[in-house]
């Protein structure tokens, strides 16, 4: 099957979320319960009810389900973006330690000088990082290679061409 993660992405404030994610999660545990029943009809009839549950759930956007080219795509934009420890593509901290994304490479789309030798680019993806120290051995100009790093203490270091690092962060 090519899906591979189930993401229940739930609005409303934190102290809500629990009992719409239990009701969220009954949708899919509904399908698994559908395949132990033996009459052939009464399991067509339960996939069926199960069906129908998880296409409104999917119409009113309380569940969402993506592929894993999805999730990979979607982990890449947030790259740099510092956000809350959560689940927001299942599976366990395991999994989602595994997949974390590390480092990146892309096209260099704009870059333009600010105060102190540093600089703010804008990269093919659409992100907009900032260096917080100036580029010692080159200038980025639109076309370079870019190379993003995690550093440290959830900093970043980037690189243009391959040429030394300085210390960056994501503005967007």
């Amino acid at each position: 099957m090519y899906v591979t993660a189930i993401t229940m992405l739930l609005a409303g404030a934190s102290a809500s979320v629990a009992p719409q994610e239990a009701e969220s999660a009954k949708v899919i545990d509904q399908i698994a319960q559908c395949r132990s029943i033996a009459d052939a009809a009464q399991r067509l009839a339960c996939f069926d009810g199960a069906a129908a549950a998880l296409q409104t759930a999917r119409d009113r956007r309380e569940i969402v389900v993506l592929d894993r080219e999805a999730v990979k795509q979607t982990r890449r934009r947030l790259f740099g973006i510092a956000l809350p420890k959560i689940k927001l593509f299942g599976g366990s901290d395991d999994d989602d330690e595994k997949e974390e994304i590390r480092e990146i490479d892309a096209k260099i789309v704009s870059a333009r000088p600010i105060a102190n030798g540093r600089w703010v680019i804008k990269l093919d993806d659409g992100s907009t990082w900032q260096t917080i120290e100036p580029f010692a051995s080159a200038e980025p100009k639109a076309g370079d290679s870019m190379h993003i790093k995690r550093a440290a203490l959830g900093s970043f270091m980037g690189s243009v061409n391959g040429l030394r690092s300085a210390r960056i962060r994501r503005t967007d």
